[in-house]
């Protein structure tokens, strides 16, 4: 019995192996041929699995991919089994301000450390309450009376200039902004620094980084709670590294919150206004561990997005000098120079009065955003999603990303790879207005975020004071340095690739050779 068994094994194998060979043909030829998706073009294994989205995250540049395949195979891409990718700027309004009928997907799951927060809620009733309990700690008013925090850290950063100028060291620029926002942050969020400037290093940024590409892969991959499971238990030293990341981060974040509920004070902060965040129709309050949650998505969203916008704007203003030498002229011509009693201009009003300046960080905002991760919305209208000439089945997950977007030349033209203010200044205004349409470095509709008052604070209160003050000096690394092309590498928070060298000098000190 026991050779008769044996001997049938291969058979059995072969059996096995067949069947197994027939469901993935079977697989394969419904997903291309007859899938509801299937007429929509894009690459063969994305069709197929999630996986290849997955792939280019972890390779840090879905983004540029993304823009690839827009260029071979036109408005519409399949990127996934059931996923459908638009570069057309008239797709933002029916994808994202579609409300209940085009809701957050599974994807943002991924990104929950304690509870669903703000950006990762899916619950649409969860998400306007938290919106109206939080709206007020975020709004302009409160935002800024928390200037002589950041004051205090920009002073910090102003000693370091001038330590280095003194010294005509080299320096990251890169490096020391990140430090500078990561501590503004500890400051405006969590009620103490960070002390990355002080200590010159700051574990944060890196398990900042480690957190979101965990979450942006987990996110892109299908059985999420297995992913999950593998990921915590998993033999790989790197995803064993970002899961303990992840960790970190939030072991912070208790820390921070427990103690500020344990020692009431009258710091006026981010995490007071959480802490003292009211519904204004309900009178309901966040629990801690809901606080927690708030404190987390800041840390990760807020330090990142704003340290890399911040260094992406001023390689831009650095390598091209006229546009820079605009900028300063706008600056001094407008707001004076800086009182000796002033360590920074103040935020009220410069959005407003500096034209150029904005122009600037639009385009910035344009050709290099680093939130690039897509913002998936499943399509839930019974009919489906009708778009143009385009017919959306329900239950299709659709999305439109900032870079890719900011990257079709049918809406900026052949120079869209150009950083170019002046696109946001020609003089029949009404084509900036229709250029803004598709400008979303913050998103849009009721899922908008809700820093943007704090990024724009920091963005402008930086690049304005810095500029009046000192003189930077790119250091060319050679040719492999590419002076006059910056790249972003981005897991979904993207920041410059490689290091920013430069010299600084105290503005009207540079020696004249």
């Amino acid at each position: 019995m026991d050779s008769i068994s044996l001997s049938a094994l291969p058979t059995r194998a072969a059996q096995v192996g067949g069947v197994l060979f027939g469901i993935f043909t079977i697989y394969i030829v419904y997903m291309r041929f007859f899938h509801p998706l299937a007429k929509y073009p894009g690459p063969l294994l994305a069709s197929l699995t999630n996986v290849w989205r997955a792939y280019w995250v972890y390779k840090l540049s879905l983004h540029e991919k993304l823009v690839e395949l827009h260029f071979q195979y036109g408005p519409v891409v399949r990127i996934g089994p059931n996923h459908l990718h638009f570069w057309d700027g008239d797709a933002i309004a029916p994808i994202y301000k579609g409300g209940r009928m085009m809701g957050k997907t599974e994807f943002y799951h991924a990104f929950t450390a304690f509870n669903p927060n703000l950006f990762g809620g899916t619950d649409e009733n969860i998400h306007a309450l938290r919106r109206r309990q939080l709206s007020n700690g975020f709004s302009q008013a409160s935002i800024e009376k928390l200037q002589p925090l950041i004051n205090r850290q920009m002073g910090i950063l102003i000693d370091k200039l001038n330590a280095f100028a003194k010294s005509g060291t080299v320096f990251d620029l890169k490096d020391t902004i990140s430090l500078y926002v990561l501590d503004i942050l500890g400051e405006v969020a969590f009620s103490r620094p960070f002390n990355a400037q002080v200590r010159g290093e700051a574990e944060q940024i890196p398990a900042i980084n480690d957190h979101i590409l965990l979450a942006c892969v987990i996110g892109e991959l299908p059985f999420q709670d297995i992913s999950k499971a593998l990921a915590r238990w998993s033999p790989v030293p790197w995803m064993r590294r970002l899961v303990q990341s992840r960790n970190r981060l939030k072991a912070i974040c208790s820390e921070c919150v427990r103690y500020k509920v344990t020692h009431p004070s009258d710091r006026r902060d981010l995490l007071q206004s959480l802490v003292e965040a009211v519904d204004p129709e309900t009178g309901s309050k966040l629990t801690e561990q809901e606080i927690n949650s708030e404190a987390f998505a800041m840390l990760v969203a807020g330090s990142h997005s704003t340290s890399g916008t911040l260094t992406l704007l001023l390689w831009h203003l650095l390598h091209n000098r006229d546009i820079l030498e605009k900028v300063k002229d706008e600056v001094s011509g407008t707001l004076g120079p800086l009182p000796p009693d002033q360590i920074a201009y103040k935020i009220q009003g410069l959005e407003a009065s500096l034209p150029y300046t904005m122009a600037c960080v639009r385009e910035n905002f344009r050709l290099n955003p680093v939130f690039t991760m897509p913002l998936w919305r499943r399509v839930h209208y019974p009919q489906g999603l009708q778009f143009g000439e385009f017919d959306i089945p329900r239950g299709t997950n659709v999305c439109i990303s900032n870079y890719v977007l900011h990257h079709n030349p049918d809406i900026w033209g052949s120079d869209h790879t150009v950083f170019n203010p002046g696109r946001w200044l020609v003089d029949d205004g009404d084509n900036a207005k229709i250029l803004s349409r598709f400008l979303i470095p913050f998103s849009i509709g009721h899922r908008m975020c809700i820093g943007r008052n704090l990024a724009m604070t920091n963005i402008l209160k930086t690049v304005t004071t810095l500029l009046s003050q000192f003189e930077f000096e790119p250091v060319d690394l050679g040719e492999k340095d590419h002076k006059h092309e910056v790249r972003v590498q981005s897991s979904g928070i993207g920041e410059m690739r490689g290091p920013f060298l430069c010299r600084v000098f105290v503005q009207g000190g540079r020696k004249q050779t």
